[in-house]
């Protein structure tokens, strides 16, 4: 009971802020039109940005191993080319009342691309991974090629202030592709660079109007920290990763299964995450339990595809309750259930109409607004009681990062897995992505606020429900 006082007090707080700091804008917006050096920032672009105080780490990582060497000189070039095709990727965040996206004034003498040898690339990869990108000083996008004997592994770093995992994906194939260009010797290659402005927010608004289906609308739920978990405390600081791997060849087993119940694979990570949250938390029967779920909104768009790299996802909350003995079989059709819901149907305008709403306001308001909530939340983690003894589960499922194998030049990428953002206590963002056969889990978390023995115990328990579950009656 107490716990729920803190956290009524700490949202009763959070409501106060937001009213003191988040009016509306009285000024006109000023966007500098027809200068190519100018991108406008959208809603997403400014909430990931000031999830910098404290909230997230806000970086989308990709690790690919490849079947041989890369040229370096030519991935370099082709690093440099991919952020001319996608010019966001080449401008920092430039903050003012009405924020705006600004072309690096330096961007040849900027280092997109490194380069690392080592006898221990797996030491490599981790150190790349934890390593922080500067928001207001790097690039949007850092490559890094570790090379070990004969074999490359390759990373790509990506801001999520400007695009979403949907978004990394793109840019994979984008760079891959200028790489495969660069390697058939085709020199006078000049990518067209992308048009980034408010157009796919006009089209998925249009999409989503004309669309007689039944909506539904993100911005109704909130989806509370009910989740028993083990924190430490909810502090930020260095970061670290835990991955766990399928077992090479399940992902047909789950097609197989998943077919046979009318249930996607979707579905089932989602089964998997509530029963290993099930298994840790405990909570009451019959008590209904929130596990949000990302949803990629260009599914809406009549093309399915967003004109340039953005972020452009939104999500649904799916609330599941306990029940004794219930096995995996059973736990999916409820599961179904509830996510048939969301597929037969769509995100309401609401969400679209307070995007603007957000894009609308002073941006300083707005950062003030988050700056109060992250001086709340560090208040009570000094506390000698620990509040945040309770979790927020978030699934994204990225689903296929390609349902080919990815090639640069004639080097075949035979494995690849994506990690997600860092996201502070008491929030947990669980990421499912697939390649070459294998569905790989991975989350991120603050060294300093819990164990890598609890995100590795979680990744462990979600595995071994899919595995078990699945495999229980063929």
């Amino acid at each position: 009971m107490k716990d729920r006082l803190n956290f009524a007090d700490y949202y009763k707080n959070f409501n106060k802020a937001f009213a003191k700091y988040g009016t509306p804008c009285k000024t006109s917006r000023k966007i500098i039109k027809d200068n190519p050096d100018i991108i406008p920032a959208d809603a997403n672009d400014i909430y990931n940005y000031v999830a910098r105080y404290d909230m997230a780490n806000y970086q989308i990582q990709a690790i690919m191993k490849l079947g041989g060497k890369l040229d370096f000189k030519k991935l370099k070039k082709a690093v440099r080319l991919s952020v001319d095709a996608e010019p966001v990727l080449g401008c920092r965040f430039v903050k003012r009342s009405t924020p705006y996206w600004k072309r690096c004034e330096d961007i040849d003498n900027i280092e997109f691309c490194s380069f690392v040898e080592t006898d221990n690339p797996d030491e490599a990869v981790q150190k790349f991974l934890e390593s922080p990108l500067d928001m207001d000083n790097d690039p949007m996008v850092k490559v890094i090629l570790i090379r070990s004997g004969a074999i490359d592994t390759l990373g790509v770093k990506m801001s999520h202030v400007c695009c979403d995992a949907a978004g990394a994906r793109e840019y994979i194939h984008l760079l891959s592709d200028i790489y495969c260009r660069i390697d058939n010797r085709d020199n006078e290659f000049v990518p067209n660079p992308s048009k980034r402005d408010k157009n796919d927010h006009y089209r998925l608004l249009n999409s989503l109007t004309e669309n007689p289906a039944p909506s539904w609308d993100p911005l109704a739920q909130t989806a509370m920290p009910t989740w028993k978990f083990p924190w430490k405390n909810s502090r930020t600081g260095a970061t670290g990763f835990a991955v766990c791997r399928l077992p090479q060849g399940h992902l047909d087993i789950m097609k197989s299964y998943g077919k046979a119940r009318g249930a996607t694979i979707n579905d089932l990570i989602l089964t998997a995450v509530f029963r290993a949250m099930f298994e840790i938390s405990r909570p009451p029967y019959g008590i209904p339990m929130d596990i949000p779920l990302t949803i990629d909104l260009r599914k809406f768009l009549p093309d399915k595809k967003a004109e340039a790299i953005r972020n452009l996802s939104g999500g649904v909350v799916i609330r599941l309750d306990r029940k004794p003995k219930e096995n995996f079989e059973d736990t999916l059709s409820r599961i179904v259930a509830l996510t048939t819901v969301v597929k037969n149907g769509r995100p309401s305008i609401r969400s679209l109409k307070w995007a603007e709403f957000i894009e609308s306001m002073n941006f300083h308001q707005i950062c003030a607004y988050f700056k109060a909530e992250s001086q709340l939340i560090n208040m009570m983690s000094q506390s000698p009681v620990n509040v945040f003894d309770k979790c927020c589960p978030i699934l994204s499922n990225f689903g296929f990062i390609s349902k080919s194998l990815i090639k640069f030049g004639e080097n075949v990428v035979t494995d690849a897995y994506i990690i997600p953002p860092v996201v502070r206590a008491p929030g947990i963002l669980l990421v499912a992505s697939t390649y070459n056969g294998v569905i790989t889990l991975g989350v991120g978390y603050y060294k300093s606020s819990v164990n890598r023995s609890h995100m590795e115990g979680l990744l462990d328990k979600i595995r071994d429900e899919l595995v078990e579950g699945c495999r229980a009656q063929e």
